[in-house]
């Protein structure tokens, strides 16, 4: 029994008391590191200040440059090209306009009017990309074979 007790007593563990402390320091370590470097943003970096703030005019703006690079009307950021794509657009619009439906009664008077707005403006345009068929189908077809 005596031999049970002295291996016992050679098997007990060191236990690191300061690992909690040594964490803490390896964190704030990573964290300057990251900072300093870029890696990742501090919480009020994140965000860059430049963005406007949200609001429903900034959103729609976003549906209707997105509908303006589907007709064709402004290049596309990913490709430098303008690209048509009839389909898109109509689905942007008709999506712009579901949102007007479902908003109403809830929306401000200048966001209603922005709304209206934007939907007379985008639905003309599209009339007319849809008025050159001709021009519209061979830029389509130039796009599917590259």
């Amino acid at each position: 029994m005596q031999e049970d007790n002295e291996s016992k007593e050679d098997l007990k563990l060191h236990v690191d008391e300061d690992w909690k402390k040594s964490v803490a320091e390896e964190k704030a370590k990573l964290r300057e590191e990251d900072e300093t470097h870029g890696q990742r943003p501090a919480p009020e970096q994140a965000r860059p200040q430049t963005l406007p703030k949200p609001s429903m005019e900034v959103f729609l703006a976003g549906l209707w440059r997105q509908t303006l690079m589907a007709l064709g009307e402004v290049e596309s950021p990913i490709t430098g090209k303008k690209e048509k794509n009839a389909v898109e657009a109509a689905y942007l619009i008709d999506t712009i306009a579901m949102l007007q439906e479902k908003t109403k009664g809830n929306l401000t008077s200048e966001e209603s009017s922005y709304v209206q707005g934007i939907l007379t403006d985008l639905r003309m345009r599209y009339v007319r990309v849809a008025e050159q068929p001709g021009k519209a189908s061979e830029e389509q077809e130039g796009t599917q074979q590259s």
